[in-house]
């Protein structure tokens, strides 16, 4: 049991200290991008396989609207898994048991569109300028148990700026938060 707690500690600390040096790096212009042909339909059932014990644990329900016409796209996949991870991540962290998440995948207008959407705690209005802000971590967010550095969606924005991309968000607090992002064909 000690074992386990140490070793929980230090995969913790490790995340940390690599979510600081992603930071570093796209606030210094040298995150390299290494375009591949990926299709995100791969990668989110990628991540969602990662979180299903989360999922599981807090009964929570996933649906998908997946448009099957969306293409495989060039992108730099580990920068984009960051993205989706980050993204469906927070959704079920801040979802109570027995909540939905629900993912849309489509194509619009040349773009690429993901979007994410939960009915979880909501962002308060107040605060939803600073949601993308580096170190920034709502009071509402704060107050639940929840782990969380305050750099996922500051990190977010600014991969989707590095590829190209736009995330925007709407959110009610108490009953939920959808995030978009538009990614270039």
């Amino acid at each position: 049991r000690y074992i386990q707690k140490i070793h929980n500690g230090n995969e913790r600390m490790i995340e940390l200290v690599n979510t600081l040096l992603n930071v570093s790096r796209l606030e210094l212009g040298t995150l390299v991008v290494d375009s591949k042909q990926v299709k995100l339909i791969d990668v989110i059932e990628s991540v969602l396989e990662e979180l299903q014990g989360h999922i599981t644990l807090q009964k929570q329900r996933v649906e998908r609207h997946i448009d099957s016409g969306v293409p495989t796209i060039t992108t730099d996949p580990k920068l984009i898994r960051m993205v989706i991870q980050n993204l469906l991540s927070n959704a079920s962290k801040y979802t109570p048991p027995e909540g939905m998440i629900t993912i849309s995948l489509r194509l619009a207008d040349s773009q690429i569109e993901f979007s994410v959407s939960d009915t979880g705690i909501g962002i308060p209005k107040n605060e939803q300028e600073d949601i993308f802000g580096k170190m920034f971590r709502a009071e509402n967010a704060k107050k639940c148990d929840v782990e969380g550095t305050g750099l996922g969606l500051y990190i977010v924005r600014q991969v989707l700026e590095t590829l190209g991309g736009h995330i925007s968000f709407v959110s009610e607090e108490g009953k939920g938060t959808t995030f978009t992002v538009l990614l270039p064909l």
